[in-house]
């Protein structure tokens, strides 16, 4: 790395991303029936892990567990490591490297992530990452991988092309992203009207790149190094390193039932998984994988065990409808934190749903959410007989291959309260937003996006107010500018009375949308 290299001179925004924790990669290689290590004591190494962003959170909920992070920019590096003594985190330590000096010095792992890394670096990395992935990793290991994907990133690298070209010539990073902005402002005014299917497509990521983080814009389409490549050709070259594909995160992917008749019609004839994964690749133009590798000693089963996720434990962020139907199959529209509807129809499955929202974050085994489950359906009349668990289990792990579900090998209670009298902010969540993130990262490893209002509640989560203590704060910041009217308080004037009613309201709304993701003070006090 260069002196100029912007990766070094403009930190990468680094969160927690789900797919990449330990629990979730337990989960499917227990789905395999590998004997994989469990998350709550697991040893975790990430590559390119930039400040720390996903890694330390992990380190914060998952305390006898160990992990380690490296990353070739030394102030990354730093700014990560000052979060970490600022936190006071034993347990996580990051580490300025270079992936092509690195060996055994580091030990071995249970879990490893590469998130961001593979397509981003030249062939020798990649080369060098898969070898060492390789030798580090412990019997029962397993590898999260993600990389560009083709064909479907070809339509991507049209406005990548289009945007360097903007930035030809020009060097520094602010310079470069006013010009990539500016070159995102012409293409919107020209491809406004046009209805070609490319025109529609980049009007969408120029839509997402006005809402992203600088740094992906920067990174992802400004960047020197920047690949996709075929899943067959990323099979051979992982083969190469005596490394086994096992599956997506995303299992749904796996399925061409998934993308509906026709294409499972089509594809009906491909006796061969990893064809058919291609396949798969080909007809949804997907432009993003992120794959979960093992050791090629490793002896994974064929085929999906029902049985190993009967004994997991679930959890989900999921919002009712109204009212659900628990007497009869009836189609229920559940939502999604991004708003995507998903339905579910087996009362069973239902009531389970609806005791897992009233039970965040906690994750909790079947057998712990059965009987709250069951009293649902006694209350709404449903007959015991039409209750078939099979069918059930198997409605909740198409929620699980969604990702519309959580899932941990073993139970998990983050002891939250639901009427704290003074309630308090994880010194995490306080850190992440003191250093001016705009998402903290949630219990179950999500990240929670803040706006100006969560902001300023977290902000004085400190254990020492009351929610009408809370409430007057936030209107003096309202006075003093620290906190930016919401739009609707723009458009009209409110009373005194009903500003501090409306605050009152979405304070205590705010406070338990926290408390549903994990990121209060437990209470037993830790942390």
């Amino acid at each position: 790395m260069t002196a100029t290299d912007p990766y070094d001179q403009f930190s990468y925004e680094s969160i927690a991303f789900q797919d990449t924790h330990p629990r979730h990669l337990a989960c499917l290689g227990r789905l395999f029936e590998l004997p994989v290590a469990s998350p709550a004591n697991c040893r975790v190494l990430e590559l390119g892990c930039a400040t720390g962003g996903n890694l330390i959170p992990m380190a914060w909920y998952q305390s006898e567990a160990s992990f380690l992070g490296i990353d070739l920019s030394a102030n990354q590096i730093r700014e990560g490591q000052s979060m970490i003594d600022r936190l006071g985190l034993t347990n996580v330590a990051l580490r300025q490297g270079d992936i092509l000096e690195l060996g055994p010095e580091l030990g071995s792992f249970d879990y490893i992530v590469a998130h961001g890394v593979y397509s981003w670096v030249p062939v020798l990395v990649r080369e060098r990452l898969l070898e060492l992935s390789r030798s580090l990793l412990n019997p029962a290991g397993l590898l999260y991988l993600s990389f560009n994907a083709l064909p479907g990133w070809r339509m991507r690298g049209m406005l990548r092309d289009i945007l360097r070209f903007a930035c030809q010539g020009i060097q520094g990073i602010g310079e470069k992203l006013d010009a990539a902005y500016a070159a995102l402002t012409r293409l919107e005014k020209a491809l406004g009207e046009l209805q070609a299917l490319s025109a529609r497509y980049i009007l969408e990521e120029i839509k997402y790149l006005r809402t992203a983080h600088p740094s992906y814009l920067l990174f992802e389409y400004l960047a020197e190094e920047n690949h996709a490549f075929l899943f067959s050709d990323f099979l051979s070259d992982t083969g190469r390193h005596r490394l086994r594909y096992l599956c997506d995160t995303q299992l749904s992917f796996l399925f061409p039932s998934t993308f509906g008749s026709t294409v499972e019609s089509a594809l009906s004839d491909i006796a061969d998984d990893m064809q058919l994964e291609q396949w798969l690749d080909f007809v949804s133009a997907r432009n993003f994988r992120r794959c979960v590798l093992c050791r090629d000693d490793a002896l994974p089963a064929d085929e999906l065990s029902l049985d190993a996720f009967a004994e997991f434990s679930f959890g989900c962020d999921l919002t009712p409808p109204p009212r659900v139907d628990l007497r009869r199959h009836k189609p229920a529209s559940f939502r999604q934190p991004d708003g995507t509807p998903i339905e579910v129809e087996h009362p069973l499955s239902k009531a389970l749903l609806l005791e897992m929202i009233e039970r965040q974050p906690d994750l909790l085994h079947l057998q712990q959410l059965l009987p709250g489950a069951e009293r649902r359906l006694f209350r709404a009349g449903a007959k015991p007989t039409e209750q078939t668990y099979d069918l059930c289990l198997m409605e909740l792990f198409t929620l699980f291959s969604h990702r519309a579900l959580s899932a941990a090998p073993d139970p998990e209670n983050f002891r939250q309260s639901r009427d704290s009298l003074k309630p308090a902010a994880t010194a995490l969540a306080r850190a992440q937003a003191a250093a001016g993130h705009s998402q903290v990262a949630t219990a179950r490893h999500s990240s929670l996006d803040l706006d100006g209002f969560a902001l300023r509640v977290l902000h004085h989560l400190e254990g020492e107010h009351d929610l009408e203590s809370i409430t007057r704060l936030l209107l003096r910041d309202l006075e003093t500018g620290a906190l930016v009217p919401p739009d609707e308080l723009k458009l009209r004037k409110w009373s005194k009375e009903i500003l501090h009613k409306r605050f009152a309201e979405n304070c205590r709304e705010m406070v338990m949308r926290f408390s549903r993701q994990g990121i209060l003070v437990p209470d037993t006090g830790h942390r």
